[in-house]
């Protein structure tokens, strides 16, 4: 398919995009990768699993699946994105006029180099500044829900240690359950990075575009082609 030009509304085809191939799609894979890697930390060891004491700790689990998960959605699911705009799959968006500030401030469009290119370290200050934002977004959100429905089992002994290790959680596989559906859950922000690189596209009007490489690396290719124009 033809890459489609830019849009000024969502269409049928961008609610079924967002909310299946990055929303349930995205949702169900963080799920399996979350529940395998708890799988691979905690089925078999032979520390015990507590809620908030260390080195085995799913408070802090929790934490850090955060702050991994939403870098790696950032950047992963932007450049899956900029892939499915240049394939036709959807076309990019124009951002709208009543937008608020939040939305503009991800997008980037009031930056003064908003499209061009920018330096290694320009580059890695926009996008550090977002997923930041990002993580402590979805931190504040998810993060005390979770504490508090693993409290609430503590408490009533469900998950309790059966192997004799002394754990809170070293129930299989209340542990490995709680990471995966953890991680499903945070799959759901993922439409949310995918609104936001529609619109760059949109605005930027040329997917194809490297402006948001930075200026070393860019150039670095301009100077290759040259040389092989010669």
């Amino acid at each position: 398919m033809a890459q489609k030009a830019p849009v000024d509304a969502m269409t049928t085809r961008h609610i079924l995009f967002l909310v299946f191939m990055h929303g349930l799609g995205a949702m169900i894979l963080d799920g399996a990768i979350n529940f395998g890697l708890a799988v691979a930390m905690y089925k078999t060891t032979s520390q015990p699993i507590h809620l908030w004491s260390f080195p085995n700790t799913l408070a802090g689990d929790a934490t850090v699946t955060v702050i991994i998960q939403q870098t790696l959605t950032w950047i992963l699911d932007q450049l899956s994105v900029r892939s499915d705009v240049k394939k036709g799959v959807v076309a990019p968006l124009r951002m709208s006029k009543n937008a608020n500030v939040v939305l503009r401030w991800f997008v980037g469009v009031d930056s003064p180099k908003f499209g061009q290119k920018k330096t290694v370290k320009e580059f890695l200050i926009f996008h550090g500044q977002r997923v930041l934002v990002l993580i402590l977004a979805t931190w504040v959100v998810y993060w005390p829900i979770a504490m508090g429905i693993l409290a609430g089992l503590k408490n009533n002994g469900i998950g309790v240690d059966t192997r004799g290790v002394g754990g809170d959680f070293n129930n299989w596989p209340l542990p490995e359950i709680f990471k995966g559906v953890y991680g499903f859950a945070l799959g759901a922000t993922t439409p949310f990075v995918s609104y936001v690189q529609l619109i760059y596209l949109g605005e930027t009007a040329n997917p194809d575009s490297e402006s948001e490489l930075p200026a070393r690396v860019a150039d670095g290719e301009n100077d290759e082609a040259k040389l092989t124009d010669h």
